[in-house]
């Protein structure tokens, strides 16, 4: 063997050495604990009595809903767990949902209409069939724990806007405080459901006018659970 090709072999035995003491001497991290929610049929089934009733179209087909923007607080909507305890606010170490809340969120939206909502059809974008729009506004999405339970305390206004003049023909304000199944990362026990039917073709009230949705014809809003 050559002089040049044993220099060779001893800075090949040296830089492996280096690498593996390299390797050895760094921090060992724990994994991030990843969660996610999304809708339950399950929350359908057990909820199916307590359901109103609900009204076809006037012409037997899915009422189109245009899905609007879900708002989220800047510090809720992105991937880090938000927690509370007391008066203080704060995200937890070492975990993090599995996408910004804002997505998995409108994902279990969709996913919830397009399951359990039989006379309506929501669409990101809307046609020009489309008479109506849904807008959430979440006023706060936090984790807690309440009676020694992990919980996930959610709120927020729905709103049924008729595309033709903006007038708010529908809304809802929506609380819930839901339990984690740690099995399953976040899971909702209660899914608000909001079903949007048209009720047929009775007398719509004035533009001025905003009465309560079970007061006219329209498009009433349904809350499913409780």
């Amino acid at each position: 063997m050559t002089r040049s090709a044993m220099k060779a072999m001893v800075l090949l035995a040296v830089a492996g050495v280096s690498l593996s003491g390299c390797i050895n001497v760094l921090p060992k991290t724990k994994p991030i604990q990843l969660y996610r929610f999304g809708y339950s049929p399950e929350v359908k089934k057990a909820d199916k009595d307590e359901a109103a009733p609900v009204a076809p179209a006037g012409n037997g087909a899915a009422m189109p809903v245009q899905l609007g923007q879900i708002d989220f607080p800047h510090e809720a909507g992105g991937d880090r767990v938000l927690t509370t305890e007391g008066n203080e606010i704060a995200y937890a170490g070492g975990s993090r949902w599995a996408a910004p809340v804002s997505e998995l969120f409108q994902d279990a939206v969709k996913e919830g209409f397009s399951r359990a909502a039989t006379t309506v059809r929501l669409d990101r974008r809307g046609g020009s069939n489309t008479a109506y729009r849904l807008e959430m506004g979440v006023h706060h999405f936090e984790s807690a724990y309440k009676r020694g339970k992990p919980t996930v305390s959610i709120a927020l206004d729905a709103r049924l806007v008729r595309l033709s003049d903006r007038i708010v023909v529908g809304q809802r304000y929506i609380t819930a405080d839901v339990g984690v199944r740690m099995a399953l990362g976040i899971s909702f026990k209660r899914w608000h459901c909001l079903s949007l039917v048209d009720a047929g073709e009775k007398p719509r009230p004035p533009p001025s006018a905003v009465p309560p949705p079970h007061k006219w014809g329209g498009p009433r809003v349904y809350l499913i659970g409780s």
